[in-house]
């Protein structure tokens, strides 16, 4: 059982490392079409037309956003052995959540989770032994980076009772805190294809 599950570890993090290939590419392409409607809109007099538009797409999260904050680490107990230790030695997609409310309530403005913006449209959840976010399946350490006043955000994740329970001696679950002057979140890298996190909603209008 153990065996078996450190060779699904070690396919998920090939499949991984393909996904990041291709997000690079897919970021490179983005770039590409940005350049080029914000060219069309200057050559044709809409530079107000394309300043709104770069603020709303800030704040829908589909562009890179800088400042100061903090990376939180998350990981599960070294050397863990299912047979042995409690499931709380082990992420789970709620300590993810977890994480980000914290961050939010302290004050955050943006959010990743390895290198996958969180957008109100996002989710994270656990689909058997794998964590999902943005319908992408992910492998510990998860990465959370947040924008944000460095201390407050830092206060938020080490003074949680839970979260220090949890890194007590017999569990030992992984958490740190790092406080950095500037950190990016990247934009949610399925703007492309967002009507499908909305395909629920109707227009309202008669």
């Amino acid at each position: 059982m153990v065996m078996l599950y450190k060779e699904r570890q070690e396919q998920l993090k090939q499949y991984e490392e393909q996904y990041k290939t291709l997000l690079d590419e897919n970021d490179k392409l983005n770039a590409q079409k940005e350049t080029a409607i914000a060219n069309l809109l200057n050559r044709q007099g809409n530079e107000n037309l394309l300043a709104e538009l770069q603020k709303i797409k800030v704040l829908a999260g589909f562009t890179e956003v800088k400042g100061p904050g903090v990376v939180v680490t998350l990981n599960d107990k070294p050397d863990y052995d299912i047979l042995v230790d409690s499931k709380y030695s082990l992420v789970h997609d709620s300590d993810i959540r977890r994480v980000i409310d914290l961050l939010r309530n302290a004050g955050a403005g943006a959010f990743s989770v390895n290198g996958l913006r969180i957008t109100n449209a996002s989710f994270v959840l656990c689909i058997g032994p794998i964590i999902r976010c943005n319908n992408q399946r992910m492998l510990p350490p998860y990465v959370i980076t947040a924008i944000g006043d460095p201390a407050a955000l830092a206060e938020a994740i080490t003074t949680d009772q839970e979260f220090n329970t949890r890194q007590t001696a017999g569990i030992d679950l992984v958490v740190k805190v790092q406080q950095e002057q500037e950190v990016t979140v990247p934009a949610f890298a399925e703007a492309d294809d967002f009507y499908s996190y909305i395909s629920l909603l109707e227009d309202a209008a008669p």
